[in-house]
């Protein structure tokens, strides 16, 4: 099961946290809300401190974002460790 929640939304930018896991329908859901912010022309961020996965549909997502406008931040080691392999990139701080 994943939750998206928006903790931050200023003009030019919205962070979003994402929990659980990045698999299944939970992509869908994701990708709806992700897509809606970027078309806007809002830079997307994206809190996965609290992703516990991510399976191949999510790392083809999160590849397909990548850009000036997606920042993907937080995460456990494995995480991190998981999106390296894919050549996705977490920030380490609040910004």
């Amino acid at each position: 099961m994943l939750r998206i929640s928006t903790v931050e939304r200023t003009e030019g930018e919205v962070v979003l946290k994402v929990e659980g896991w990045m698999s299944g329908e939970g992509i869908e859901v994701l990708e709806r809300e992700g897509s809606h912010w970027l078309r806007e022309g809002n830079r997307l961020v994206l809190d996965l401190t609290g992703v516990q996965f991510i399976d191949e549909e999510g790392i083809t997502l999160l590849r397909r974002w990548c850009g000036d406008r997606l920042v993907l931040r937080g995460g456990s080691p494995f995480l991190r460790s998981l999106l390296e392999t894919y050549g996705l990139i977490l920030t380490s701080g609040e910004r």
